[in-house]
């Protein structure tokens, strides 16, 4: 007997059917022949039978047939192939009527010669050159139009984004021979001088000059480049303190081969209201209130202060911040926090303050230089204690990704190394260095996710450490399937307190279901421990959903323990991939 779909499924599958299939309100194209899929991707991209009803007047099939005609032939030709043969057919018997258009391309026209030369100070120009140079005009093989009217594109767009104001280009030539099926292709720059920036004027914001100054992207005088202005835009977009940012070039002035640019800027309200809502099984749901002052003084300072509550952590804090020579990549934050947290591994109650010193380098790696006063009061099992520490911290890190949101390629790597001497007045002695890396890659049609967490501390004791410097594994970013920081060395109890040391890993693959909706399997594995002998792997697997919500993903999995007789468990979570 051969099995049966559920009556679920067969429901599933009927809504995941194309709706067009099932109430057609065009006529149909249908292609036949000896025609590749980029061949027939063309003809469909330019026939279009929207515009005829579902059974068109007979009157109106002269034309259809004319318009297919034309525009696949015209089809045909933009691939390579002027010698092929169409033929047009309809069939009308059905409730909408189907046409097919046989399609046979014969042979190719090759193209056998591309020359692109370079006049004027673009032959010197690194960005013509490398355009000259990959130009992706495959000699020997079938004529592409495409690919030639985007390097003549390209070529024509260069000469206005890099400043070459007298220059053209002044021969562009396709050339083919139907007879021999032979192509030549002649494209000639003569871009004449590069101008340069001139003049830059700015007006519009309250902030002081040197400030505002700061965030332009290139210098009077500099050679005239586009992807700078609007650098230099997205700067002051970034920036916070803009609402709004026009960039204009004025006139070139030939005399002195300058183009003066003028900047208006619209500054943002001054205070803005910080609110925020979230959930997550870690932490339940939770509300984040806050003020925010954009513009403490001319020189762009910044000032915030919120709370955020939730059944785990409750806490507020505020900061300050400062922008120093280059606003966009270096900044001084000073800041102070009170938190009480309760899980269910430990409670503490913590007071810190400090400063960090942040600055984003040329290769885009951030550098972070902290110094944190830290005083905590802690319970753990049946250990009290108090410590009050001096933390320096030194930080590095980088995220690079195709898209900030939804990454289909992309990593981030993050290393930071912090300690306290009783010499520098701390109750204890302690270095911590807590690396951790996590990579996206595409693969067949969806996305794997690996992420590797760990942690070192060099101390002599650990009940000296404070519960937020320990180490716990368990939750909905560390391994899922067990409770919130639910894992780690275990008293004479059997309570959980924390260790010194942290590996945990993941490993994930979701696959879109939808635009929006995707499917998610994955494992993980680690835990914290004091000892590289004492290491005790735990490790769960799941599968879960996620949606591409548009704040950020928002993850629902389902997942428990390998090897061991818990229960499943439902973790869901939001934030970014990296």
């Amino acid at each position: 007997m051969s099995p049966q779909l559920p009556t679920g499924w067969i429901a599933v599958l009927l809504l995941l059917l194309p709706l067009s299939l099932l109430a057609r309100e065009a006529p149909e194209l249908i292609i036949s022949g000896d025609a590749n899929e980029a061949v027939t991707g063309n003809i469909h991209a330019l026939i279009n039978l929207e515009g005829y009803p579902c059974q068109p007047p007979k009157a109106q099939y002269g034309l259809i047939r004319r318009q297919i005609l034309k525009h696949g032939n015209e089809a045909l030709q933009a691939m390579g192939y002027y010698d092929g043969e169409l033929s047009f057919s309809a069939d009308t018997t059905g409730d909408c009527a189907t046409v097919t258009l046989d399609v046979r391309t014969g042979p190719p026209v090759i193209l056998v010669s591309a020359d692109i030369r370079l006049h004027g100070e673009a032959a010197d120009d690194p960005a013509f050159q490398k355009l000259a140079k990959d130009h992706q005009l495959h000699i020997g093989q079938r004529l592409q139009h495409d690919r030639y009217s985007r390097l003549k594109r390209s070529l024509q767009q260069n000469l206005i984004n890099r400043g070459y104001v007298e220059g053209s280009l002044s021969r562009h030539e396709l050339t083919v021979d139907t007879v021999r099926r032979e192509a030549t292709i002649v494209l000639v720059v003569d871009s004449g001088p590069r101008y340069h920036f001139g003049k830059v004027e700015v007006n519009g914001s309250d902030l002081a000059p040197g400030l505002v100054n700061a965030y332009i992207q290139f210098q009077e005088g500099q050679p005239f480049d586009s992807k700078r202005v609007l650098e230099t835009q997205q700067a002051y977009l970034g920036a916070g303190y803009f609402s709004a940012a026009r960039i204009q070039k004025g006139t070139a002035d030939p005399a002195t081969r300058e183009i003066p640019v003028s900047i208006t800027l619209s500054d943002n309200h001054r205070w803005s209201l910080l609110t925020g809502i979230g959930f997550s099984t870690d932490t339940g749901p939770r509300i984040r209130l806050g003020i925010e002052n954009r513009r403490v003084n001319r020189q762009g300072h910044r000032f915030r202060a919120e709370t955020q509550l939730s059944e785990v952590e409750q806490g507020a804090g505020a900061s300050y911040q400062i922008p120093l020579s280059d606003p966009l990549r270096e900044r001084l934050d000073l800041h102070t926090s009170y938190i009480n947290e309760d899980t269910d591994s430990n409670t503490n109650e913590r007071w810190s303050t400090g400063a960090d010193y942040i600055v984003e380098m040329d290769n885009k790696w951030v550098s972070t230089l902290s110094l944190e006063y830290l005083r905590e009061t802690w319970q753990i099992a049946d250990e009290v204690d108090q410590a009050e520490l001096v933390i320096p911290g030194y930080q590095l890190s980088r995220i690079k990704a195709n898209d900030p949101i939804y990454p289909t390629f992309g990593w981030r790597l993050s290393g930071k190394i912090k300690g306290a001497h009783q010499g520098l007045s701390s109750t204890a002695s302690f270095l911590q260095f807590t690396p951790s890396a996590k990579l996206v890659f595409p693969v067949v049609g969806g996305r794997v996710l690996t992420r590797v967490d760990l942690g070192y501390t060099e101390i002599n004791d650990v009940t000296e450490l404070p519960a937020s410097l320990r180490f716990f594994a368990g939750g909905d970013s560390s391994i899922r399937g067990f409770g919130y920081e639910s894992l780690g060395p275990e008293d004479a109890n059997g309570e959980v307190i924390g260790g010194r040391h942290m590996a945990t890993g993941s490993l994930e693959y979701d696959h879109p279901i939808t635009a929006k909706w995707h499917f998610a399997v994955f494992t993980d594995a680690g835990n914290a421990f004091n000892d590289i002998e004492d290491y005790e792997l735990r490790h769960s697997a799941g599968a879960g959903i996620r949606w591409r919500s548009p704040l950020g993903p928002i993850r629902l999995d389902l997942a428990r323990a390998v090897d061991e007789h818990r229960a499943w468990r439902i973790h869901l979570s939001m934030g970014p991939d990296l």
